[in-house]
């Protein structure tokens, strides 16, 4: 439901798979983890079946792509080997890295799941506009990417070179691979086998999940930085409409398919405003101002996160009296507070201050965005204190529990789901596209390959048909993508 700016650092490796043997021209996919990459490193398929699935491979525009999609997705699942393989020609693993800092716009959330439940939402609704029957789904992924470069090269003046997003695993579409990067390498790959002489299939097996899995708290070596500054979201307004969906999960969750015109072309001009306003060159946060917002936060979650899973959990012994609940707040909240001289709003805005550096914009949305969360966490940890040591009432206790129950609610901090630890060869499991089911939504676990294989059901329905139930079944069904 955001948008930021972004920047990849120049000579940063990236990677992209295709059957072509040569460097690629104009618009296309790259991944950060060669793993994701290697899912579209295949052969290209006989002249009498459809081009094997995968991003497209040939410049936009060109007659071979034109009227296609190329979204990753699950194939037909035909299990066996194939009894009289046609001679192919390998798959190619291609690095690359850019040869100045590339400038993208970055489209949170799991915006490249090709799913009919909001993934696509920022996208279909605010930015590219696709009609009704291209929008969530297959259908309109490559024109997508051919709209997003359109903007850059028109209404966001080249500011931009293309976007990032998330599937499983991060990928950036970029609008020209000619201009913005250097080839490094590339290596002709062969299709994996799991024995038996069956393929490994197309969702590439273990090793790629623990890839991915990898990746949860972010990208990692400084490979993308945020503006955390200046973005765009769309709950910087109060839009009741977002809510009024029938998405399927544990929590309620946004869409903006609801949401009236009026509305999604706010959004839309502040994109355009963010983007048009920022500078190539350098802006004021690179010179060495700003705020790493990321980091803030950081601080603020793992200041509170245990202590508020611990006073939100039912069997807690700090739940049982008043006196073991004032006892526990006042220990936390006994750097806020003077005994001498007490005055609530000096402690909420000590408590708020204490991570905040004092030389922020507090215009920007990021610093109102934390400021507002973090006020409502230390006022209502202050109130539930009072609450429960100063009240004579009998009922003090449970009204300090509802501040603090409906604190937790608000919240719905990822760290309370996160798994604590997993084995070597285990991952924690939970919903990324295509694989995950609703358990792994409202409860992750660390699970192991022979467990994670064929999970789904969170996402809707692919292509219709499951997730495969074996890393290794066929790959025969591959290529036949949907008709624009």
């Amino acid at each position: 439901m955001s948008f930021f700016l972004a920047k990849v650092p120049e000579g940063t490796h990236l990677y992209h798979g295709t059957w072509k043997p040569g460097p690629i021209q104009g618009t296309e996919w790259l991944a950060f983890e060669p793993e994701h990459a290697l899912l579209f490193a295949r052969s290209r398929s006989p002249p009498q079946r459809d081009p094997p699935d995968g991003h497209p491979t040939e410049p936009m525009g060109s007659s071979h792509h034109r009227n296609r999609q190329y979204p990753l997705q699950v194939p037909n699942y035909e299990s066996g080997p194939e009894p009289n393989p046609e001679p192919s020609t390998p798959g190619y693993l291609h690095t690359y890295t850019p040869t100045h800092p590339l400038h993208l716009l970055y489209i949170d959330g799991m915006s490249a799941g090709k799913t009919s439940n909001g993934t696509l939402d920022t996208q279909d609704y605010v930015l590219v506009n696709l009609s009704d029957s291209k929008r969530g789904g297959m259908v309109g992924e490559f024109e997508r990417a051919h709209t997003l470069c359109n903007l850059s090269a028109t209404v966001w003046q080249h500011k931009i070179d293309g976007v990032i997003r998330m599937e499983g695993g991060f990928e950036i579409i970029l609008c020209d691979f000619e201009r913005d990067l250097e080839l490094q390498e590339i290596i002709p790959v062969r299709e994996s086998e799991a024995g038996n002489g069956r393929r490994m299939g197309m969702l590439g097996g273990w090793r790629y999940y623990k890839a991915i899995t990898d990746r949860y708290h972010g990208i990692g070596g400084s490979r993308v930085t945020l503006d955390y500054d200046y973005f765009v979201s769309a709950f910087e307004d109060a839009i009741p409409a977002m809510w009024d969906n029938d998405v399927q999960s544990d929590i309620a969750m946004p869409r903006l398919e609801n949401v009236a015109d009026g509305h999604l072309v706010k959004i839309r001009d502040r994109v355009t405003q963010m983007i048009v306003a920022s500078n190539r060159e350098g802006t004021k946060k690179e010179k060495g101002v700003g705020t790493n917002w990321q980091e803030v936060i950081d601080m603020i979650v793992e200041r509170y996160t245990a202590p508020l899973h611990y006073l939100g959990n039912a069997s807690s012994p700090v739940r049982t009296s008043e006196e073991e609940l004032g006892t526990y707040l006042a220990s936390l909240l006994r750097p806020f507070i003077d005994y001498t001289l007490r005055n609530t709003t000096r402690e909420v805005q000590r408590c708020v201050s204490q991570f905040l550096p004092s030389s922020m914009d507090d215009a920007t949305l990021a610093a109102r965005a934390v400021q507002s969360v973090t006020h409502r966490i230390c006022s209502t940890l202050l109130v539930s204190l009072d609450t429960s040591i100063l009240s004579l009432s009998k009922s003090s206790l449970a009204d300090s529990l509802a501040h603090i129950n409906a604190l937790v609610r608000y919240l719905q901090w990822t760290t309370w789901k996160q798994c604590l630890s997993c084995n070597d060869e285990e991952i924690c499991m939970t919903p990324i596209w295509p694989m995950g089911t609703h358990e792994d939504h409202r409860a992750p676990s660390c699970l192991k390959e022979s467990d994670v294989v064929g999970r789904g059901g969170y996402w809707g329905t692919m292509m219709g048909r499951p997730p495969p139930e074996r890393w290794d079944e066929g790959v025969q069904g591959v290529g036949k993508t949907p008709r624009a």
